[in-house]
């Protein structure tokens, strides 16, 4: 069990990485800066060129909206007994 979390968390420093060097490398930081992009260049950007990045993004915002609900539940045996009505 213990190999298995060390192995995720290299797991995850090495994406991390990855995902560091892709956004280095894109050519968009060797561009002068011309002006803002429109709403539709960013649209365009966002679902075509960083496809990825926004699938990823998507999946760890979700996990973490999972992982809060899960740890907002309040299980204490007096909230469920009277969720279902009882009073024993």
């Amino acid at each position: 069990m213990r190999a298995m979390g060390i192995t995720a968390r290299l797991g995850v420093f090495a994406f991390v990485l990855i995902l560091l060097r892709e956004v280095m490398d894109h050519p968009m930081w060797g561009e002068s800066a011309a002006g803002a992009p429109t709403t539709l260049e960013f649209a365009v950007s966002i679902l075509d060129d960083w496809a990825l990045v926004t699938v990823v993004l998507g999946i760890l915002l979700s996990m973490a909206m999972i992982g809060a609900s899960y740890l907002v539940r309040d299980e204490r045996l007096v909230n469920l007994l009277y969720d279902m009505g009882g009073d024993e």
